[in-house]
């Protein structure tokens, strides 16, 4: 589905259970659902659960499948959860944390789902909140969802929308 935007093998596979089971709990559970949260995590850090942000030397750097980023999302994160990734941001790296992160980022904070269900990846772009730059992130994220989509209902249907 995602081809070039996926980590090694063993780390991908390894973390794939969890991932599932936190997929399921958050309802992510329709294609539009599932090619959008996978869309985004393949571009967010290739499946990788213990990724951290390239170059970022800041302690709050992106971490996890969805890069968590800024003291904020990790407090609140922490919250929700009932851990300290204030005191320890590596958690959200831990095969434990990384997947949870990912499901309350999508459901609580951002409540991606409606957006994902009306076939709006330019607001679940937004929602994520990476910067917006040139605009060729978006547009790549947008295709990944149409051609998770394909892959899964063997066409893309009519009305996806990429704009923020």
């Amino acid at each position: 589905m995602f081809p070039g935007d996926v980590g090694p093998e063993l780390t991908v596979a390894k973390g794939l259970p969890v991932l599932l089971q936190q997929m399921e709990q958050a309802q992510i559970d329709t294609p539009p659902r599932i090619a959008a949260f996978l869309a985004t995590l393949a571009h967010e850090s290739g499946f990788e659960y213990n990724i951290k942000q390239r170059g970022a030397t800041a302690t709050y750097a992106g971490r996890g499948y969805i890069q968590l980023t800024g003291v904020e999302n990790y407090r609140s994160a922490g919250n929700h959860l009932g851990i300290d990734l204030v005191t320890y941001p590596d958690l959200a790296l831990s095969l434990e944390w990384s997947a949870r992160i990912a499901r309350w980022y999508w459901t609580v904070a951002r409540k991606c789902n409606p957006m994902a269900d009306a076939l709006q990846m330019g607001k679940v772009n937004r929602a994520i909140g990476y910067p917006i730059g040139d605009g060729k992130e978006d547009a790549a994220r947008c295709a990944s969802f149409a051609a998770a989509l394909k892959y899964m209902v063997g066409t893309v249907p009519t009305g996806i929308s990429c704009s923020r």
